[in-house]
């Protein structure tokens, strides 16, 4: 018999992504219990400096592709 119920979809807002492992547990118990997707938007990041990988991304934001001083509005 076929469920009437609405699919259940979830959101995570998590504070600080290290590792991950809190979010992928809690994504993993959202689905076991029945929710149909889990998302997770991520507000902080920490980011290890000696962690060979990370230098890409550590690179990446040294040089920042738009100035935070300019208004997106000024066509100068």
């Amino acid at each position: 018999m076929p469920s009437s119920r609405a699919p259940i979809h979830a959101l995570i807002l998590e504070d600080t992504w290290t590792t991950g492992a809190r979010v992928q547990s809690l994504a993993y118990a959202l689905k076991a219990a029945g929710a149909a997707t889990v998302a997770t938007i991520v507000l902080g990041r920490h980011v290890d400096p000696n962690y060979a990988p990370a230098k890409r991304l550590l690179d990446a934001i040294a040089d920042p592709v738009f100035d935070t001083n300019r208004c997106a509005a000024d066509s100068g």
